[in-house]
């Protein structure tokens, strides 16, 4: 049975290289004009949330790892931004309250690993989202994540820590024998400031990539309906065999 990414593992370090900002002004332009609580789901460690923030945002954010949580709150102690921090899964979610609007960013909705627990999702955010409510989903073209998971190790970059360390981290990704899920791992490698390794950490990685009909039924289902779909961050048309993304506005009927 495959198990979500266990990112507890990984919360000490996870800010030293998931470092983009490729998101960041689609997602200031899709939050302005709402002057109440945002909901913000798989949140981590702020990466996202924090530019909202600064941007004077209020927000609600939920992710299911204390780790990412606790990572969070330390980068945002005193700083008396709007924001409440809650652990929580998105498939059980139950705040009892709702939203005028909801974002899922990074591309996490492919962490939830079987179509009946991505169904459970959606009817859980629409739960949760104020008629005409938008909820903002960003996924992966499943045409291209199948593509680039060759079962290849590859390095993903080396990035410096403190102390004069420096932080390796590589990855694998090839589809699991179903066909429907990407399976892989992350290595991490840790070296000091005379390059030796001193600590090695492995994270089993799985997702389960939904497709644009698939994902739209699911959608219809839920009781949403789709307002505008993009390729990328720049608010392109998605062509299924070339957009990397499949970034939805959605709008509860």
């Amino acid at each position: 049975m495959l198990t979500p990414i266990q990112f507890d593992s990984v919360s000490d370090i996870y800010d030293y290289y998931v470092t983009s900002e490729l998101d960041i002004p689609f997602f200031m332009k899709e939050t302005e004009g709402f002057t109440r609580e945002i909901l913000e789901l798989m949140c981590g460690t702020g990466r996202v949330s924090i530019p909202l923030l600064q941007a004077n945002r209020k927000l609600v954010c939920v992710d299911y790892s204390r780790g990412m949580l606790d990572s969070f709150r330390k980068k945002i102690e005193g700083k008396n931004y709007p924001v409440e921090l809650i652990k929580a899964d998105v498939t059980t979610l139950n705040l009892g309250r709702t939203f005028e609007c909801i974002l899922l960013p990074f591309h996490s909705f492919s962490e939830i690993l079987t179509p009946e627990l991505q169904q459970r999702a959606l009817a859980m955010i629409a739960k949760h989202l104020e008629p005409n409510g938008i909820f903002v989903c960003t996924l992966q073209n499943p045409a291209m994540k199948f593509k680039a998971a060759d079962g290849v190790t590859k390095t993903l970059g080396k990035f410096p820590m403190e102390g004069g360390k420096t932080l390796v981290v590589s990855y694998m990704n090839e589809p699991a024998s179903d066909g429907n899920v990407i399976t892989g791992f992350q290595q991490y490698e840790i070296f000091d400031s005379s390059n030796a390794l001193i600590e090695k950490r492995r994270l089993e990685i799985n997702f389960m990539p939904v497709g644009k009909t698939e994902f739209e039924k699911m959608v219809q289902q839920a009781g949403m309906e789709v307002e505008a779909l993009y390729g990328d961050y720049s608010y392109s048309r998605f062509v299924e065999r070339e957009s990397v993304f499949m970034i939805y506005r959605l709008k509860k009927g």
